[in-house]
């Protein structure tokens, strides 16, 4: 290295308390990612904690008092109460070089606000650096795309509204900078708009593809430890969890696209400033007095420097997009700080310009005024009608080619008010169309440019069709706002559930189930192996009145099972309600029961044999009734809910059902739905109500054999869970004796039980339905969750109903 001799050596390093790696990279880099990183990794451990102690991988005093430190780092480092913007809150953090990166300085704050060495930590127990960056950059990334989404539709809903104000502005359309056609700005304005839906549009799966978590997917090839990857995902607000753990922590294809997107915003923002500036020199509007620098020299200037600012932030972005692109091409296929950590600035700084520059272009768009839009006699001396007056030819049938040419012939001596009859007609004359009519079509089609605001053609500039483009806009802008709005208050519910979840005092012992559906008094005919004739009589061993309904059946096995349950149902004012309170009465069970006045409780009549399937007569009563809005919001705040007894719901079937799984989802929960036998047997309104209009809102699905063969009309089980499972649902049918079966689309299994002597096989499925969900709460997987409930449904039916409880009990 050569030096200039009369200073010495340059010195390598500004710190000579760090290396020259640390000073010229570790430092910058720590001080530009740390504000946005430590909050979202604080938010992620929690979740990351809070799953291992439900899991029973980390004790629940040493999670407890990890808990506890985080919540004071929250305090420190996270939002603002009620702020859910992308931005930090803590614009910078001290690097005194004691540890690299954030990922270390949360270990080592985390330890000080435990009050513990970082050798005692258990945070980072079956997580990687690898996994956590990669949540933390979609967690902030998505409250980014946000922050974009809203004001860009508003945005374009403040174009819109310029639009019809505009409507009848008539001004010179350009093509190629050279004058067109007659249009108006309104007629602009609303192509803008699409221009800017579009956009938001895209944003819609950019946020979608960003809002699948990463975590658990450890290093990259996932952790021995039981893990609950979903539960970690539910508790963060993300969508869904990894489907291959390799892509979790490789993949850069949301960050491409976001920054490919906010390349487009800008760029079209860019073009319309470009046009704009045009439209304030020919003072058709005026230039924006609170936009505009004057002149140093020149008093009479006001010069629209936003605009030019406007499309200089456009090349900035796109500068950024390639930094993106051509960062993450340089790396391998695996996890590399190329594709991960070193483009995060990019798109933080394109982030941050994306927003800046959208609220240059709301506040200009905001002031556009009118000056002095150029009149009918120039539009027409421009040449923009010369196109009227040829198609005004052609609907005199007119060849059109000869019609431009006879056009284009009389524009080049002048422009159409210059055009004398004479003159027309000798240009048609030679053109071989001599005809007195056709100098009048032509003398009277030029020059009334004003006559584009009649044009009834859907997307024209005439006025209703721009209104109507609008009204299209307008309806389009809502729905994206809702679409958008709805993904905020999913995470920002589930931030707020994670923080009531893991404060002091609010740890629980265990996940949580929501079953909605059916509950009703079963009323057991035992040995009923055929209906008296009439007018005589029967006796049978026993009968007996037990707890009833798919729904209740279910919530009470959980419960037994240890896991906290709610459940929601409806029944009538009637003696049987008394009855099923005292049958629903446990610890871990919430009866959520509505109470709907004048009506009876359901009550099903059971015939049962030894040797033969079980038949029922059912009386719905008030279940009738159950709504989707006898669910309230904090009934759907639970991790998975069960709505069970679907075809003894009429008022909670198809779209309103839909819904309702909706909203669970939206509450962070996976959603399970178990139909049973429809009355009336399987007609197609019966299918198609359940496959068209509520299984794409179901994540898990659990029919019985019948069940399974009859919706989908397959000759086989596998068959029919294949193509179930081919649409997103995960597929789990109870087979009886033959065991169980599960379906995702990774394949279909099947899982054998051994031989018993059947009991009582009353309930047996709903049993099913619990272990299975149960299992899954305490971090099984899918094959592990059938294999415990095939076991214990199987325990089930072997034993006598009064010894039930207590086997449940034993498995909790």
């Amino acid at each position: 290295m050569t030096s200039n001799p009369s200073q010495g050596r340059v010195p390598l390093r500004t710190r000579e308390d760090l290396s020259i790696y640390w000073d010229n990279h570790l430092r910058v880099a720590f001080q530009e990612s740390a504000p946005h990183d430590l909050p979202a990794m604080v938010e992620a451990s929690l979740a990351h904690v809070l799953m291992l102690r439900e899991t029973g991988a980390l004790p629940a005093q040493r999670a407890d008092r990890l808990l506890a430190g985080l919540h004071v780092l929250w305090g420190e480092l996270g939002p603002e109460p009620g702020r859910t913007s992308w931005r930090p809150r803590v614009a910078s953090y001290p690097f005194d070089g004691s540890v690299e990166d954030p990922y270390y300085y949360l270990e080592q704050q985390l330890a000080r606000a435990c009050g513990i060495e970082t050798a005692e930590l258990d945070v980072q127990l079956a997580r990687s650096r690898n996994d956590l960056d990669a949540g933390v950059f979609r967690m902030i990334l998505r409250r980014g795309i946000l922050d974009v989404a809203d004001l860009l539709l508003q945005t374009a809903s403040d174009v819109v509204a310029q639009a019809r104000v505009l409507d009848g502005a008539l001004i010179i359309g350009h093509t190629h900078r050279r004058p067109a056609q007659p249009t108006t700005i309104g007629h602009v304005l609303s192509g803008l708009a699409e221009a800017l839906l579009s956009q938001a549009q895209d944003l819609v799966g950019i946020y979608d593809e960003m809002n699948v978590s990463p975590l658990g997917s450890a290093a990259f090839t996932g952790t021995d430890v039981p893990v609950d990857a979903q539960r970690v995902a539910d508790l963060l607000g993300f969508r869904s969890t990894f489907t291959a753990s390799y892509e979790a922590v490789a993949g850069a294809e949301h960050f491409m696209r976001l920054a490919a997107l906010h390349g487009r915003v800008t760029a079209t923002a860019a073009r319309f400033a470009r046009v704009l500036q045009e439209w304030m020199n020919l003072r058709w509007v005026r230039t924006p007095a609170s936009f505009s620098q004057g002149s140093s020299i020149m008093p009479q200037k006001q010069n629209p420097v936003v605009l030019e600012h406007m499309v200089s932030m456009a090349g900035a972005t796109n500068a950024d997009m390639m930094a993106v692109y051509t960062t993450i091409a340089a790396g391998w296929y695996e996890d590399s700080n190329n594709a991960t950590t070193d483009v995060q600035k990019q798109l933080w700084a394109s982030t941050d310009r994306v927003e800046r520059l959208l609220r240059l272009y709301d506040g200009v768009i905001g002031e556009l005024e009118v000056e002095q839009l150029p009149s009918e006699a120039d539009i027409v001396r421009s040449g923009a009608t010369t196109t009227a007056v040829a198609e005004a030819l052609a609907r005199h049938e007119v060849p059109w080619r000869a019609a431009h040419d006879v056009v284009g012939t009389l524009f080049r001596a002048g422009d159409p008010l210059t055009w004398t009859p004479a003159q027309v007609a000798a240009a048609l004359a030679d053109a071989g169309l001599a005809d007195e009519a056709l100098v009048d079509v032509v003398m009277s089609s030029g020059r009334e440019p004003s006559r584009v605001l009649d044009r009834t053609q859907p997307g024209s500039p005439g006025r209703a069709a721009v209104h109507a483009a609008l009204d299209v806009a307008e309806a389009r802008a809502r729905a994206l706002a809702g679409e958008f709005a709805a993904r905020r208050r999913h995470i920002d519910r589930a931030r707020e559930r994670l923080l009531r979840l893991t404060g002091a005092g609010s740890r629980p012992t265990a996940a949580t189930l929501t079953v909605v559906g059916n509950t009703n008094l079963d009323v057991i005919v035992h040995e009923a192996t055929e209906v008296p004739e009439p007018g005589t009589e029967r006796i049978v061993p026993d009968i007996e009145v037990r707890l009833g309904g798919s729904a209740a059946i279910a919530a009470v096995r959980a419960a037994q099972l240890g896991v906290p349950t709610r459940l929601v149902s409806r029944v009538g004012d009637d003696p049987g309600t008394t009855v099923l309170r005292d049958l629903l009465e446990h610890e871990l069970l919430e009866p959520d029961l509505r109470v709907a006045e004048g009506e009876r409780s359901g009550l099903t009549v059971v015939a049962e044999a030894r040797g033969r399937d079980r038949s029922f007569l059912s009386s719905l009563g008030a279940m009738a009734a159950l709504r989707p809005e006898d669910v309230t919001d904090d009934a759907l705040d639970a991790r998975i809910v069960l709505c069970s007894g679907y075809f003894l719901l009429p008022s909670l079937q198809g779209p309103g059902l839909a819904l309702l799984l909706d909203r669970a989802r939206a509450a962070g929960a996976r959603t399970a739905l178990d139909t049973g036998h429809p009355d009336g047997g399987w007609t197609e309104a019966a299918r198609t109500g359940l496959l068209s209009e509520v299984l794409a809102h179901v994540d898990l699905f659990l029919p019985n054999e019948d069940e399974l063969l009859g919706l989908t009309g397959a000759g086989d089980v596998e068959t029919a869970a294949a193509r179930l499972a081919a649409t997103g649902t995960t597929v789990v049918a109870k087979l009886g004796a033959d065991g169980a079966l599960v379906a995702d689309r990774t394949g279909v299994r099947r899982f054998a039980t051994r031989s018993v002597e059947p009991v009582d096989t009353t309930g047996a499925g709903d049993a099913f339905n619990a272990a299975f969900l149960r299992a899954l709460l305490r971090g099984s997987g899918l094959d592990d969750a059938a294999r415990f409930a095939v076991g214990l449904a199987t325990s089930l039916v072997a034993t006598e109903p009064e010894g039930r409880e207590a086997l449940l009990f034993s498995l909790r």
